[in-house]
């Protein structure tokens, strides 16, 4: 599978994943993975979420400091096209402190304006600071390796 096609499919579960904490409470588990995040302390969810009848299970786990690092672990699964990769992340501690920056940022305005990620568009997610920071990472071999 090419390098493109597999940062599609990544990015599609992550915006389905922008998608099913919308119909949730807007910081539901997002709170916890970001409280978690944090300070890299051990952290576990899985959700299953459909997008376009396409339903995937996604795995989040925090596993901890490692040195100095935090692993991070995420598992997609697609069960329709029997599809399955493991993203394992070692972030330095700079790393943690702007992505979590990131995400805060992103949860205080989501707080102040509820009604702008009611009816986001897929574009408008793939353009979320959130997912930019986050891919900026996945696409760097020396920080996340993904397997298939």
């Amino acid at each position: 599978m090419n390098k493109k096609l597999l940062i599609f499919l990544l990015t599609a579960a992550i915006c389905g994943c922008i998608v099913y904490a919308q119909e949730k409470s807007v910081l539901d588990n997002t709170a916890e993975f970001m409280k978690a995040f944090k300070t890299c302390a051990e952290f576990k969810s899985v959700d299953e979420i459909e997008v376009d009848g396409i339903t995937s299970k996604v795995t989040k786990n925090i596993i901890g400091w490692d040195g100095y690092t935090c692993k991070y672990r995420e598992i997609v699964e697609f069960k329709e096209i029997n599809f399955k990769s493991t993203v394992n992340c070692e972030f330095s501690g700079e790393q943690v402190r702007e992505i979590y920056s990131v995400m805060e940022k992103e949860a205080l305005d989501a707080a102040k304006n509820p009604k702008k990620y009611e009816n986001m568009s897929l574009e408008e997610a793939q353009n979320s600071p959130v997912l930019k920071v986050w891919n900026k990472y996945l696409g760097d071999s020396n920080v996340c390796k993904i397997e298939m």
